[in-house]
């Protein structure tokens, strides 16, 4: 089955920013520089245009713009490189599935709608499979992200209802700190898919459960501490891989103070000296609210130990 070339996906797998220029207008010439940025940080793939990818403000076609740069610049750098798909209507997620498909993403991920929401765990189901049917030969994760979809359904019980209709299935990207579900996912048919947590800050707890596999934001700056992270626990070290996990919540603190979101990341990747352009409104920060995240960075050594 397909979704068997996904199966032991391990690693950090980046939830790419999207490049604007000053006027707002994607920015696709700065990708290849980006592109080194996170080898460096050594991620091992990407999650396109998903929430950090400001996805719900971009446009179909300025959507297949950025899967198509990524996949050309990225696909000789990472392992996986996983294009998100999932919008306000099925018809612009079923175009954008298609697309993928002929482009030769890695896989595909789909959060469900958001306003008008699947009201049973069937409902769900059927509406990740008529997007699922369109790119028949990808693997597909579905995007679980309860706290803004306001889809509240159990992961385990989407899996198993999902099981027998969506060949496809690889998996779930888990942004959502129910551990005992996380748990259940993992173990679900023999270990049968591959489940990317995606809660940066309390990455080690996902760890324990027997994850191996994480989506992130915060590792477009910070991967080589969450990489930390997990080689300690790997090893054994506990008292390092608690001590780098509380960098890493001090930082999300700080992240989340400034509104986290794609503003927040793209102003810390200037710090960096990548600059990713701004984030489309609503999420900007204006430039004192940049100085003073900078400041409260430095106070809690973040350019030192990232």
């Amino acid at each position: 089955m397909v979704y068997d070339s996904m199966k032991r996906i391990k690693g950090l797998i980046a939830a790419t920013l999207t490049p604007f220029d000053d006027g707002g207008e994607l920015n696709l010439s700065v990708i290849e520089a980006y592109a080194q940025h996170l080898q460096n940080e050594n991620v091992k793939g990407l999650f396109v245009a998903g929430t950090t990818g400001e996805s719900t403000l971009l446009t179909v076609e300025e959507r297949k713009g950025l899967a198509e740069k990524w996949i050309e610049v990225g696909k000789d750098r990472f392992e996986h490189i996983i294009i998100h798909v999932g919008t306000s209507n099925l018809k612009d997620s079923q175009e954008l599935a298609r697309h993928s498909e002929n482009n030769r993403a890695t896989a595909i991920a789909l959060m469900a709608t958001s306003f008008f929401t699947p009201k049973s765990v069937d409902d769900l189901v059927e509406y990740v499979r008529l997007v699922a049917d369109c790119a028949p030969n990808t693997p597909l994760f579905y995007y679980h992200i309860p706290a803004w979809t306001h889809i509240p359904f159990l992961m385990e019980d989407f899996l198993k209802a999902a099981i027998p209709k969506i060949p496809t299935l690889a998996g779930v990207k888990f942004t959502s700190g129910d551990m005992f579900d996380l748990g259940r996912c993992l173990i679900l048919e023999d270990q049968r898919f591959s489940i990317m947590f995606g809660g940066d800050e309390i990455l080690i707890s996902a760890l324990a459960m027997g994850a191996c596999a994480s989506v992130g934001g915060t590792y477009n700056f910070a991967g080589k501490l969450h990489c930390r992270i997990m080689d300690a626990f790997d090893k054994g070290d506990m008292e390092t891989a608690r001590s780098e996990q509380y960098r890493s919540q001090a930082m999300v603190k700080l992240y989340c103070k400034y509104g986290g979101h794609a503003g927040v990341g793209k102003a810390i990747m200037r710090f960096l000296g990548l600059d990713l352009g701004p984030a489309r409104s609503p999420l900007s920060l204006s430039e004192s609210q940049e100085a003073q995240l900078r400041d409260e960075l430095g106070n809690i050594g973040f350019f030192t130990w990232r």
